[in-house]
């Protein structure tokens, strides 16, 4: 509900309220007055329920009217002095809440600003963009001293969010384009492994059958080595004699 939307007039009416000095002999502009009065009280009826209605229902003038709806949703000035407080210092102590998105975190920190300046307290822009770029994460930190350098008078909040999911979305490429990368990385570690774990055991196999038959070489060459060594050893002893002195040794002691 906007009332200013009919005329500047209407909000004037509904805001200050108007007087009429002699309502028998009314003048011009008192009859634009009271016509721009009914205008804002047929406005005001028709945006809200019968329970509200029932509430203001005895009520004559706008002005009268938006008072009374003033102290119901956003209570006395004590009450209202209350929630200034309690939003400012929302405000102040506004942090980026764990797995909250940007955007999400972007809209609570307009819902606070917008409550403020519904209360009549004014909030400059360059102050919203420098809160909210104080509570991205540590990632934007190039990106925030460059907004902040470049000067925050000379662009809106919602701008400075676009600047930051632009780099947000470069980011998410970015990172899923390293992710594929080392994929492939380890894929590639993975399958030399196995390359290599296949080429040894195939090696250590064909060593295995290698050194078996080299053995069983070894083994026969020993053999006739052995064989040919104690036919010499043989010939020798016979050669020196060995055998005949033995024969004679044996004769003699018996």
């Amino acid at each position: 509900m906007y009332l200013g939307s009919i005329n500047d007039q209407v909000w004037e009416v509904t805001e200050n309220d108007y007087a009429i000095i002699d309502p028998d002999d009314p003048t011009n502009q008192d009859k634009i007055n009271k016509q721009c009065n009914t205008m804002a009280l047929n406005t005001i009826y028709n945006a809200i329920d019968s329970k509200v209605f029932e509430q203001i229902k005895d009520c004559e003038r706008a002005n009268e009217v938006w008072r009374r709806l003033e102290e119901t949703y956003e209570g006395t000035p004590a009450v209202k002095s209350a929630k200034l407080y309690i939003l400012k210092d929302k405000l102040t102590s506004f942090k980026m809440k764990e797995d909250e998105s940007i955007p999400r975190m972007f809209h609570r920190l307009q819902v606070i600003v917008n409550d403020l300046k519904a209360l009549g307290e004014k909030i400059k822009d360059d102050d919203v963009s420098h809160r909210f770029l104080m509570c991205l994460p540590p990632r934007f930190e190039m990106l925030r001293l460059l907004i902040i350098r470049g000067g925050l008078k000379e662009i809106t909040p919602n701008q400075v969010l676009g600047d930051v999911m632009t780099q947000e979305t470069y980011h998410v490429e970015r990172e899923g384009d390293d992710k594929d990368d080392k994929k492939e990385e380890e894929d590639k570690k993975k399958k030399s492994i196995a390359f290599k774990a296949s080429s040894s055991s195939s090696k250590n196999k064909g060593k295995s059958k290698k050194e078996s038959s080299d053995d069983d070489d070894l083994s026969d060459i020993d053999d006739e080595a052995m064989a040919l060594f104690v036919r010499k050893m043989g010939k020798f002893m016979k050669k020196k004699g060995y055998g005949a002195r033995k024969r004679r040794d044996h004769t003699k002691s018996k």
